[in-house]
């Protein structure tokens, strides 16, 4: 009797034990876990469609202060096209409870994901550096020490289905709930003027990685590349919102053109079924050019129309002529007359003593001697023998700068406006060395 009423307690005592061990492994935390902090890992849908986007999600608890998060380690996604969201300035918490332990917990990381391949896929190794403050001494009033923890997240399974056979020919990879749609911004215009084309899909489902229809024209019209463009509704899930594909157009002849209907295929995971998406055809209408025919050639104009047309105008353009090439050769005649007396204003200007002196000058600190003009004769000389310069240049130079002193400082008080030919000589084979010196620098 007492054995049978001991057996059913016994039972009890030992689910107690058996459930308290597993109780940490359901949210993917460590056994011993305290009031350490610890992350969770959760998909939105484990059984998708090949396509399909899912969310992954990784969420962090913790207790007091927020652990501060560096050193993250990246998941490892294999068989998955995978898109970070956008990650919050500031991560929001929230109140919760574990196991009647509260709790605060904050989304740190989420991904949308899309199966690549059917079949069991393993998401693992999300993890991160923390730094946790410590407990407050006894005394208090000290600044709390901080311990590092590094915290993994659990491994995620996901299941990939393959899509239903037969796979239609217009199927792009499009997964979801849409709509399409082909509009121009006009019916009816003229030969060679600009025709916008915009192709439109909106709708739920992985607007991210699926291909619109090529848009198929005329050949007499001119076309841009495609401008793709996408707008999604913020923090939508799945993703929502519209992909598009623009183009310019430019019929080149008159007449009346259809651009055919559009079509693709899309899969519905909820009635797991394909569908097909068609947009209207379009009729527009090209108008050529005014003035002109139809088959784009000019009536013919008689002789009686061309003479009365074209004598007048060609006595009116041949004055407008002959007045244009009188002008022009006044001008020209000018023109050269003031070259002639510029350049030779150019020609004394560059010969004078100032300007080759200013040149030396120039080409010596090029060639390595700094503020060469504030130099005694005595630092010039072992500045010029520094640079590697011949006995003949460090002889020559100082006295080409002595002459064009003599010239600038005249005792009369009158300066040559133009130095002599052959100190301009010796100043030009100095300018040349000093080049040769600075071009091997």
């Amino acid at each position: 009797m007492k054995r049978g009423v001991f057996r059913p307690l016994y039972r009890a005592v030992f689910m107690l034990v058996i459930a308290c061990t597993c109780a940490p492994s359901i949210v993917g935390a460590q056994v011993d876990r305290g009031n350490k902090p610890f992350l969770t890992a959760s998909i939105n849908n484990s059984l998708p469609y090949v396509g399909q986007e899912i969310l992954l999600t990784y969420t962090l608890y913790f207790k007091d202060a927020a652990p501060k998060i560096s050193n993250e380690t990246a998941p490892l996604l294999r068989g998955l096209w995978a898109k970070e969201t956008a990650p919050e300035r500031y991560i929001k918490s929230t109140q919760t409870s574990v196991h009647g332990e509260p709790f605060r917990n904050a989304v740190v990381k989420q991904f949308r994901l899309m199966p690549l391949q059917c079949g069991k896929i393993t998401v693992s190794g999300y993890s991160f550096l923390c730094n946790l403050p410590e407990e407050k001494t006894a005394s208090g009033g000290q600044e709390r020490a901080e311990t590092r923890l590094r915290i993994t997240a659990p491994d995620v399974i996901i299941s990939a289905r393959a899509l239903p056979e037969p796979v239609p020919a217009e199927f792009t990879g499009a997964v979801g709930t849409f709509q399409l749609e082909l509009s121009s911004d006009k019916q009816s215009i003229r030969a060679g003027e600009p025709l916008s084309l915009k192709l439109m899909l909106s709708g739920t489902g992985n607007l991210l990685t699926l291909k619109l229809p090529d848009i198929t024209l005329p050949a007499s019209f001119r076309q841009n590349p495609p401008e793709i463009t996408t707008t999604l509704k913020t923090n939508s899930l799945p993703t929502s919102g519209t992909i598009s594909a623009s183009i310019v157009a430019w019929p080149q002849s008159g007449g009346e053109y259809k651009i055919p209907a559009l079509r693709m295929a899309a899969f519905n995971p909820e009635t797991k079924q394909f569908s097909t998406l068609f947009s209207k055809a379009l009729s527009i209408t090209v108008a050529t050019s005014q003035g002109t025919s139809t088959s784009g050639v000019e009536p013919p104009i008689t002789v009686t129309e061309k003479s009365g047309v074209q004598s007048p105008l060609l006595i009116v353009t041949a004055i407008a002529l002959l007045f244009l090439i009188i002008r022009a050769a006044a001008i020209m005649a000018k023109r050269k007359q003031l070259n002639h007396a510029k350049s030779k204003v150019q020609a004394d200007t560059d010969t004078s003593a100032a300007n080759l002196k200013q040149k030396l000058f120039g080409w010596l600190e090029k060639a390595g001697i700094n503020s060469p003009g504030g130099l005694t004769r005595v630092e010039l000389k072992n500045a010029l023998q520094n640079i590697g310069l011949s006995d003949e240049i460090q002889s020559e130079l100082p006295a080409v700068l002595d002459s064009l002193d003599k010239i600038l400082y005249s005792p009369t008080g009158k300066k040559e406006a133009r130095t002599p030919d052959s100190i301009t000589a010796k100043v030009n084979t100095l300018l040349q060395t000093l080049r040769a010196i600075s071009a091997s620098r």
